[in-house]
This record gives structure tokens, C-alpha cells and sequence, in this order.
């Protein structure tokens, strides 16, 4: 799987990421979700280490988010 669906909910604080091997599988997890889970925030490729994707209602620096990217590349990293 190349890359992550982000979504975070800040008004539950709470975020999900899925694993996915196309660009099109991110936005079908995307699509899935119900209003609960929050908007579509980022789709990020791990094997070029760069998001792809960010809502516009975040930017690069958005710690959140990295720190989403962050704990999913050590969890990943931990699975190989």
C-alpha cells in the first residue's frame, strides 16, 4: 500500500488514516465515511515521503497532521 487517507474530526478529536494502494482506493475510503469521521483532510505518498493532497484548510505545518504521518510511517515500518 503507497499511500494514506487522512480525515480528522477536530471537533470529536479524533483522526483515521487507511492504507490504500491507488490515489482512487483514497478517495473510495473517502467516500465511505460518514459525517462523524471528519472531512477529507490529506492523501499522502509514502514511497515519496510528500503529501499528494491537502484540504485547503490546512497547510504543510499543520502538526496534526504530521504527527498523523509520523505515528502511521512507524507503525508501517514496524509491520515490514
Amino acid at each position: 500500500m503507497r499511500y494514506l487517507a487522512i480525515n480528522i474530526n477536530y471537533e470529536l478529536d479524533q483522526d483515521w488514516y487507511c492504507k490504500c494502494a491507488t490515489v482512487l482506493d483514497c478517495y473510495s475510503y473517502f467516500d465511505s465515511l460518514g459525517p462523524g469521521h471528519g472531512p477529507r483532510t490529506a492523501i499522502y505518498d509514502i514511497e515519496m515521503n510528500t503529501y499528494l493532497w491537502i484540504d485547503d484548510s490546512h497547510v504543510r505545518t499543520d502538526q496534526r497532521l504530521n504527527g498523523i504521518v509520523y505515528d502511521a510511517m512507524k507503525k508501517i515500518s514496524s509491520q515490514i
